[in-house]
């Protein structure tokens, strides 16, 4: 159902509705016709930002209620990268990062607003949260003030557990919830988690992996520095000790048969492998997919890619029209994969999760989520209202 509802939404996107500016890691934007339905319910709006280690996101988004639970659905969305963590010293941020988050979020916040005022609809709140890799920094409370004077908005932080299992409540279909666990590889760590028993943060068992694409990339790097290849073969050694250790003693975590992953090593897989899911809201992905992304990243040949459909029989043409058309965005579009990520920062990403999924079930199966954000699960879990789960 929400893999139905996703590819619907978009289709009319592209078939000529109002659109909202492009969301990065392939997120569906709903048309206009969608968002005039479910206000009519009565629905409930959000503006959430995700302040994290390499860029600032902003969601504007409802919820709506099928099978599996509530499902987001986008209305608007803008990323802004900034200069906050890779500009750190000594474990702080510098005033010109904190200022440049500041900015950013400033920035997406009102673009928010003013989309919201567009499409007339009433937002019942904006919030901005900090990730798990940003509320390291020692001197946070110096973002948040920052935050605080140039939108009014007091900011709430993340720990890797909670950032897991926001994010895997928003990810993970409920009735997949036993059998599943869930991944999300960010620019500066990696979380990872499952849930035993009903969906509450006291069930949910979590792991953290201290690399994301840019910390494992620098972390390659200082190992190496003639030899990027070698450096993320040392540091994914380092990954898969780490991982072993922490997952002894939380069996779920090695012994679940399906793994949901998001983040932006995630999106780039599936548009490398699987421009045919473009509009898909899981991509089945498998490990000679990996592999395959991994070898085209380490010799450099990634940007040659060539994407191959292969269409259904029965499929209409405005389908497969729609489905080239965000294939295409989403690789080399102005906020596709092309233009987003350099090679050093995939490699990191994407051989962390080959390293997680030989040390956990290899035979697991490994599904990409293209709507999975901590933010709809911290509105699920935080926000009163009809997100309420």
């Amino acid at each position: 159902m929400r893999s139905l509802r996703t590819i619907l939404s978009i289709v009319l996107v592209l078939a000529g509705l109002a659109q909202a500016q492009a969301p990065q890691h392939g997120t569906s934007t709903s048309a206009a016709k969608s968002v005039k339905a479910t206000s009519k319910a009565n629905t409930h709006f959000y503006g959430g930002v995700d302040l994290g280690s390499k860029g600032t996101k902003g969601e504007l988004y409802s919820f709506v209620t099928e099978e599996d639970g509530r499902t987001p659905v986008g209305v608007f969305s803008k990323t802004i990268n900034t200069s906050l963590v890779s500009s750190m010293k000594d474990g702080q941020f510098t005033k010109a990062g904190i200022d440049d988050a500041a900015s950013a979020v400033q920035q997406v916040v009102d673009a928010m607003k003013a989309e919201s005022e567009k499409r007339k609809i009433h937002v019942d709140t904006y919030y901005v949260v900090g990730s798990s890799g940003v509320a390291k920094a020692t001197n946070k409370n110096d973002l948040a003030v920052a935050v605080n004077a140039s939108t009014g908005i007091d900011m709430s932080w993340v720990d890797a557990a909670h950032e897991g299992y926001f994010g895997l409540i928003s990810s993970v279909p409920s009735t997949r919830r036993q059998t599943s666990m869930y991944l999300d590889i960010g620019s500066g760590n990696t979380k990872l988690g499952c849930i035993i028993g009903p969906a509450d943060l006291k069930n949910y068992k979590s792991a953290e992996i201290p690399y994301g694409s840019v910390s494992g990339r620098n972390g390659a790097l200082k190992r190496n520095p003639n030899d990027l290849n070698a450096g993320i073969d040392s540091v994914m050694s380092d990954i898969s000790r780490t991982y072993e250790a922490q997952s002894r003693d939380v069996p779920c975590l090695r012994n679940r048969d399906r793994i949901y992953w998001t983040g932006g090593a995630a999106w780039a897989t599936a548009s490398y492998a699987h421009p045919e899911g473009a509009l898909n809201g899981f991509v089945t992905i498998t490990k000679h997919d990996l592999d395959t992304f991994i070898a085209s990243l380490k010799d450099g040949s990634w940007t040659q890619k060539k994407h191959v459909f292969v269409f259904p029989k029965d499929m209409p043409i405005e389908k497969q029209t729609a489905v080239r058309a965000r294939a295409a965005s989403d690789w080399s579009g102005d906020h596709g994969v092309l233009n987003i990520f350099v090679r050093e920062d995939l490699l990191s990403g994407v051989s962390i999760m080959r390293a997680v999924l030989n040390s956990s079930n290899p035979s697991a199966s490994l599904h990409f989520v293209r709507n999975g954000n901590f933010l709809y699960g911290y509105a699920l879990n935080q926000l009163n209202g009809d997100a309420a789960e």
